[in-house]
């Protein structure tokens, strides 16, 4: 059984039941649960900004939290409230535009290999 919980408004990354598809379009509602997720003792497993991709740029995110609770992770805490901090200032400054179908694919496309690679390294490094 998984360890842990993808959180992701990404349509083409792989949801368990165990996850948590975020209807919303925007990287803002996807981090506010995860800090919701991380205030009930979730700990995050990779960073909402792996990539350096700018929230502002790409309105797709996903981002692996553990499955159970181990209790706050204030490390956790301060990465996602600056995150989302971070995210709504860029976006209020430089909103989403209109993105055509093709580069919306290529947005998901991107958003999904930046887990990808965030799921390989915990793997390698023994945490699923």
């Amino acid at each position: 059984m998984r360890q842990i919980t993808i959180i992701s408004n990404n349509q083409t990354v792989d949801i368990c039941p165990t996850d948590i598809y975020v209807a919303e379009s925007g990287v803002i509602a996807v981090l506010e649960k995860a800090r919701d997720m991380v205030h009930l003792g979730h700990h995050l497993l990779t960073h909402p900004f792996a990539g350096s991709v700018k929230p502002n740029e790409n309105p797709y995110k996903s981002v692996v939290i553990t499955k159970e609770r181990f209790g706050v992770d204030y490390q956790s805490v301060q990465i996602v409230e600056g995150c989302l901090s971070v995210a709504r200032r860029m976006i209020a400054e430089r909103p989403y535009r209109d993105f055509p179908e093709k580069v919306i694919k290529d947005l998901q496309l991107i958003d999904k290999s930046l887990l990808d690679s965030g799921l390989e390294s915990l793997a390698m490094a023994g945490k699923l």
